[in-house]
C-alpha cells in the first residue's frame, strides 16, 4: 500500500535491530499501554515470528517513509472476523521525529482502506487511551469516531485514564484512489 509519504510493506527481519531501539523508548511504549517497559532484541525477535506466519485474523505491516524506504512504524488488523467483517486496528509511529507529522493519520487511512477493500470489512475499531491526544485527533482525521469509553483504565503517574473505544466503518471510507488503481489495472 503506497501514500504520497509512507509505505505499508512487510516487516522484514533485517528491521528487528530498529524495532528494538524504538522499542526502548519508555514514552512510546506508555502510548502502547506497557507503562515502563522496554522491549529486548529477544522480545523483538520473537515478535517478529509471531507475526511472520500467515494468520487470517492479523495483518501486520511496517510503516516505511516513501522517500529512502526507513521503517518508522507499524500497524496491524488484529480480531479480524471475515464472517461478520470486524476486525480491531493498532497503529504505532514508533520513531518519535515523525511524531505530528502526518505519518500515523497516512498509516491509519491506508489500513483502514486495505481492510475495506481487500478484507471486505464492514467495522474497524480501534482503542486508544484518554491521555494520547495527539492519536485521537489523527483517527478523527481518517473518519474514525467515538463509540465508547471505559473509565480510569489506566493507572498512570498517579493520574487514572479513559480507554477510548473508536470506529469507522465501509461507508466512511473512500475508495476511489483503490478503485482508480484497478481500473488502471484492466
Amino acid at each position: 500500500m503506497v501514500g504520497e509519504r509512507v509505505i505499508l510493506a512487510r516487516l522484514r527481519r533485517e528491521d528487528i535491530p530498529e524495532l528494538t531501539r524504538y522499542f526502548q523508548n519508555l514514552e512510546l511504549s506508555t502510548y502502547l499501554g506497557g507503562s515502563g517497559v522496554s522491549y529486548s532484541l529477544e522480545d523483538e525477535q520473537a515478535y517478529f515470528e509471531s507475526i511472520s506466519r500467515n494468520n487470517p485474523a492479523h495483518v501486520t505491516f511496517g510503516v516505511y517513509e516513501r522517500d529512502g524506504g526507513r521503517l518508522i512504524g507499524g500497524v496491524d488488523l488484529h480480531d479480524i472476523n471475515h464472517r461478520h467483517g470486524t476486525a480491531e486496528l493498532g497503529v504505532s509511529i514508533h520513531d518519535p521525529a515523525c511524531w505530528s507529522g502526518g505519518f500515523g493519520s497516512e498509516a491509519t487511512r491506508l489500513m483502514v482502506e486495505y481492510g475495506v477493500f481487500h478484507l471486505g470489512l464492514h467495522n474497524i475499531l480501534l482503542k486508544v487511551f484518554s491521555f494520547n491526544t495527539r492519536a485521537i485527533r489523527a483517527y478523527e482525521k481518517v473518519g474514525f469516531e467515538v463509540c465508547g469509553r471505559r473509565t480510569g483504565t489506566v493507572r498512570l503517574g498517579g493520574q487514572r485514564y479513559d480507554t477510548v473505544f473508536m470506529e469507522i466503518t465501509a461507508n466512511r471510507v473512500d475508495m476511489s484512489a483503490l478503485q482508480a488503481q484497478i481500473t488502471l489495472l484492466k
